[in-house]
This record gives structure tokens, sequence and C-alpha cells, in this order.
């Protein structure tokens, strides 16, 4: 259950934490070293599953932003009810879903960041930072949910990820191998889907270009 705030705000809450910046900066260090202090009593080293998953946006946010004629104001009580129910709810209903099966599936620690209820007065760049972390310190793999690449969190995590060294077993949702390469491809078709529906790619397009930074000079040139 989410934190309990009246409507109004939860709304100006959530047009918030769709705001970031790249790279995410925080001023919640503190809050954050407590969390991934408190993660760290369950997980030992860099032993757990973490699952990366549009919630606030992804492929369904980009769908039902597109199809919008004029921009948008999630305070907007009827707009952040369809937003919710068109956005929220699906992604998160979806997330459940696969979530449950991969428990089945792993035996290690598996992290779910969509189980972390909202946290009064953080924004984008905050959750970002932490769940940067979180892989950082804890992941050992990392599955990203379909529609990973519309999502500026999950491609951030996909950065974070193939970053790391030694870097995690990176993941599709049906547990194939997601390479940098694939990654790559992928992102560039969904900027330029959004380009194409007019709408934002700045952080994606960010992301891109360190992603790019990564390759090795067999894969540029396999690229070229």
């Amino acid at each position: 259950m989410h934190h309990l705030h009246t409507r109004r705000r939860s709304q100006e809450g959530e047009t918030n934490r769709l705001r970031s910046s790249f790279p995410p900066k925080t001023t919640r260090a503190r809050e954050i070293d407590s969390l991934l202090n408190a993660l760290g009593c369950l997980i030992v080293d860099r032993s757990a599953v973490y699952v990366s998953t549009p919630i606030t946006s992804g492929q369904r946010f980009a769908h039902w932003s597109s199809n919008r004629d004029i921009e948008f104001d999630l305070s907007h009580p009827e707009t952040y009810l369809e937003f919710k129910r068109e956005v929220l709810e699906p992604n998160s209903e979806h997330a459940r879903g696969i979530i449950k099966n991969l428990r089945s599936l792993f035996a290690q620690a598996l992290i779910d960041p969509t189980a972390l209820r909202d946290i009064e007065g953080w924004v984008q760049d905050d959750y970002r930072v932490l769940w940067a972390k979180v892989i950082e310190q804890y992941a050992d793999t990392v599955v990203f949910l379909d529609g990973w690449q519309y999502s500026n969190g999950c491609t951030y995590e996909f950065l974070v990820a193939h970053r790391m060294t030694p870097r995690p077993l990176i993941l599709q949702e049906r547990l194939e191998p997601l390479t940098l390469e694939g990654g790559i491809h992928l992102v560039k078709q969904a900027i330029a889907e959004l380009q194409n529906s007019k709408l934002p790619t700045d952080f994606l397009q960010q992301v891109l270009n360190e992603l790019t930074k990564l390759r090795t000079p067999k894969e540029v040139l396999a690229e070229a």
C-alpha cells in the first residue's frame, strides 16, 4: 500500500517522479545508504536477481501519451486516473505475473523494485540512483522485462549493468541473453518510434550515447 496522500498530492508527486536528469542526481544519499544497508542484511555480496521493469513509463506510456492531442498534466484528476488505468496498473500487473514466475525459477534472492512503496518527497532521480546502486552492489543477474527500451529508468539500469566489472548476467524476459549490441538496437528503435510520435527522447539518447562508448573495437567495426 502506498503512503497516504491526498489525491492532489499523489498526482503532483507522480508528475514530479516523471521528471528526470541525466545522469541522475540525488539529495537523498543518507536515505539511500540506509536502504542499501538494510538490503545487505539479506543479500551477501552480488548474489541476487534484479528485475528491471517499466512502471510509470515504457511502451504503454509511449502509446498512451502519443494518442493525446494536447500536452497532458498528471495533476489533473481525470488525466491522472486515465494514466493510472492505462499505464501504471497494466505495467504493475504484467510485472507481478512475470516476477512471480521468476521467483520459482531462480534459487537466489530476487529484488523486485515494484514492491518498494512510494517514499514521500522522492523524485524520479532519487529512485534511479537507488536502483543503480542496488544493481552495482547486489545483482548477479539482471532481467529486463519486455518494453524496457522505452523506459528511461530501465535503459539507465541497462547502462549501469553493462558498465559493471565483472558484468552481471543480463537477460531478456524470456531469459535469453541480452547483449550490449542487442540492447543498443532496441533503444535505437524505441527512440525512432518515440520521435515519430513527437515524444521526448533526450534521456534515452544520452543513455544510447553512453552505451555506444562501451563497444569494443570489434563491435564498432561490425556495426560499420
